[in-house]
């Protein structure tokens, strides 16, 4: 296995002065547990340089050349101290069982269930990706909650005596267990206790000679503008866009951007968190809903009643990790979520996937994305003046078999090779959280999801 602590890096043609605006680049050598070079790659490493006293940071971009070396790209945006940091998130061999274990449990690793109701009594069945993962039940049969124009894929256990229409509620219900359930060996084990190893090194940067900020050159914001490696970085805190000139009001400022709009957040809890600080920024009212429904789940409605300005979040259907009990007939399918959005100009639509996906393979995230894109593609062109925002999966801190980052991080790339090219707009999350000051979190501190809104209201209050 690749030994965090030997490996290292060394910073590629070292010059006596760095400037603002100059390409950093970064050569790590991985080395085994015994301090031998290693001739192969696969490990996952994640760089970022920072300046501390000044909160200024910005992401990396790690290439693998397969022999056992790494190249790193930093662009120097901020002149000071400046600190590269390289962190081994997974060694190769964890890789390999994180590949393994999917391969093996490719549907299988989260339980799911669903409980039918008739008259006065419930029963329950297990659901899954894939029919041939559940047992038919006594009695019972498996019900196809399949819906292929959305690209998905839902099947259940029926108990005897239920129809499949009397499925009413739905919840996950955990994870195998890594050891007694995966097969992993006490080794294999050992390789997800070394996560997140950094190693540090400091430069000087000096100010370009042109002393241009590069802010003030850039575009106003609008969907489809092309986005640079990095997106942007981390300065005094606040983010910096390299795509468009942002904009940051105050919130009575935001109201009268936003008046009669409406605004959807579709996808997971960490879009939530978008809507939920939005409607606590603007003073929003929680409008309840008639029915069952959980947090997770949606909807979840905030009306601004002065400015009339509405916001909705809901998720994007099952696969979906809920402890509670969730109303099974709100789990609408995205792509068909979408397709009842009128559009228009007073409409923004967000969209994140990814989170719930992370332990099923690519493959089911691809097919659902397809059909996503594909609603989304029918919305701009019925109403062109639509403002779609891409959210990716942020990073985590989570390791393996549950949220683990290097599935996620196959997931991000899928999302923006997906959407790239198209008239939306894509707020890095990956980026944003990869060079954060805080613990890789699930769920980002408010700090940074003030930054995630600021830059995606910038597209709506031009």
């Amino acid at each position: 296995a690749t030994s965090a602590d030997f490996t290292e890096f060394q910073i590629l043609h070292p010059g006596s002065v760095y400037r603002v605006g100059d390409i950093l680049s970064v050569l790590i050598r991985a080395k085994d547990m015994r301090n031998r070079e290693k001739t192969y790659g696969g490990d996952f490493f994640r760089a970022k340089i920072y300046t501390e006293r000044t909160k200024s940071s910005a992401p990396g971009r790690v290439r693998d050349f397969g022999n056992g070396t790494y190249g790193v790209t930093f662009r120097l945006l901020w002149e000071g101290d400046v600190t590269v940091s390289v962190r081994m998130v997974h060694s190769s061999s964890a890789v390999r069982v994180i590949k393994r274990v999917a391969e093996g449990f490719p549907f299988n690793r989260s339980w799911y269930q669903r409980r039918y109701i008739t008259g006065n009594k419930s029963s329950t069945g297990w659901c899954s990706l894939n029919p041939n993962d559940l047992q038919i039940p006594e009695g019972g049969g498996i019900c196809d909650f399949s819906d292929s124009y959305a690209g998905v894929e839902w099947y259940c256990q029926r108990p005897e005596g239920v129809a499949c229409k009397q499925s009413v509620f739905h919840r996950h219900n955990g994870y195998l267990k890594e050891h007694t359930d995966l097969g992993l060996t006490e080794e294999e084990m050992r390789y997800f206790k070394f996560m997140h190893r950094r190693k540090n090194s400091t430069i000087q940067v000096a100010g370009n000679s042109s002393g241009a900020d590069e802010e003030e050159q850039l575009p106003s914001c609008r969907p489809g503008l092309p986005v640079p490696v990095p997106s942007g970085y981390y300065r005094n805190g606040r983010w910096v866009s390299r795509v468009c000139a942002t904009t940051r009001l105050s919130p009575l400022e935001y109201k009268k951007c936003l008046q009669n709009k409406i605004l959807d957040f579709l996808g997971d809890s960490t879009v939530r968190q978008w809507a939920e600080f939005l409607a606590k920024l603007l003073n929003m009212e929680n409008i309840p809903v008639p029915y069952f429904t959980s947090a997770t789940a949606g909807p979840v409605h905030y009306l601004e009643t002065e400015w009339n300005i509405t916001t909705r979040y809901q998720s994007h259907g099952t696969p979906l990790k809920t402890y509670t009990w969730t109303n099974a007939t709100v789990l609408s399918n995205l792509a068909r979520i979408i397709d009842s959005i009128p559009g228009g100009p007073d409409r923004v639509v967000v969209v994140t996937l990814g989170l719930h996906f992370s332990n099923h393979p690519l493959s089911v995230f691809i097919r659902r994305v397809r059909a996503v894109r594909a609603a989304i593609l029918r919305l701009r062109s019925r109403e062109p003046e639509t403002i779609v925002v891409i959210k990716p999966p942020n990073t985590t801190g989570a390791s393996f078999n549950h949220l683990d980052e290097w599935p996620l991080f196959q997931i991000y790339l899928v999302l923006k090779e997906m959407f790239s090219g198209l008239p939306v707009v894509l707020v890095d999350t990956w980026e944003m959280t990869d060079c954060q000051f805080h613990e890789d979190n699930v769920h980002p501190t408010n700090d940074v999801i003030s930054e995630e809104v600021s830059y995606m209201l910038s597209y709506v209050c031009v």
